[in-house]
């Protein structure tokens, strides 16, 4: 019984122990999107998107900044088919019909696995 006990105790300590350091290479909330302005929202079956197609819920955003243009995923947890990324989907349509500039944040340096959080900024210039 006690041996039992023991093994039980080393693989829990080494089962925390590699979670601990797992969650050590994962961040959160890495900036990727500092206050751009959207040019084009696209959703739907989209090969390009940084998790895939995803079913035909995929979305990407193209933004443009001081003459900059570049593209960005949704999280594939944050498409169409996932409740917050139905939110995140309307601020972006907002965000685009009234030239609001918004600002994004991912899990990762490169923000290469979509992102996962949006902010809408009041315009500078109101009408």
């Amino acid at each position: 019984m006690k041996l039992k006990f023991v093994t039980l105790a080393a693989l829990s300590a080494s089962a925390i122990i590699f979670s601990t350091s797992a969650l050590a290479a994962y961040k959160f909330d890495v900036k990727c999107l500092d206050e751009v302005t959207l040019t084009d929202v696209h959703a739907g079956y989209i090969l390009s998107a940084s998790g895939g197609p995803d079913i035909g819920n995929a979305v990407v955003i193209s933004w443009e900044k001081n003459y900059e243009n570049g593209k960005t995923s949704f999280h594939v947890l944050k498409n169409l088919n996932d409740y917050p990324g139905k939110g995140m989907f309307d601020m972006a349509l907002m965000a685009l019909d009234r030239g609001l500039p918004i600002s994004a944040w991912g899990n990762d340096a490169q923000c290469s696995t979509g992102i996962h959080q949006l902010k809408i900024t009041r315009s500078r210039y109101p009408l």
